[in-house]
């Protein structure tokens, strides 16, 4: 990795947490420098994977949601 460009300086960079001047430096090292793109897409694919797994919770645990929630649902009071 560019010796100038930290692992830090990337994640910074993929959350646009970076100001003008560092995101230049940044874009540069990862057009320049093999290693740095190779670590920039490996966290870009990390961040989509975490987001796409955040916004789609898998069959057995909604099964298992609404199991819970029909087992502790108060009771129906009748007046």
């Amino acid at each position: 990795m560019d010796v100038n460009t930290t692992l830090n300086d990337l994640v910074l960079y993929l959350y646009n947490e970076t100001e003008m001047t560092e995101s230049v430096m940044v874009q540069r090292a990862i057009d320049t420098d093999w290693e740095t793109a190779e670590t920039y897409q490996d966290l870009v694919t990390v961040k989509e994977l975490i987001e796409n797994s955040l916004l789609s919770p898998g069959k057995s645990a909604r099964e298992s949601i609404l199991s819970y929630a029909k087992l502790t649902a108060p009771l129906s009071v009748r007046v």
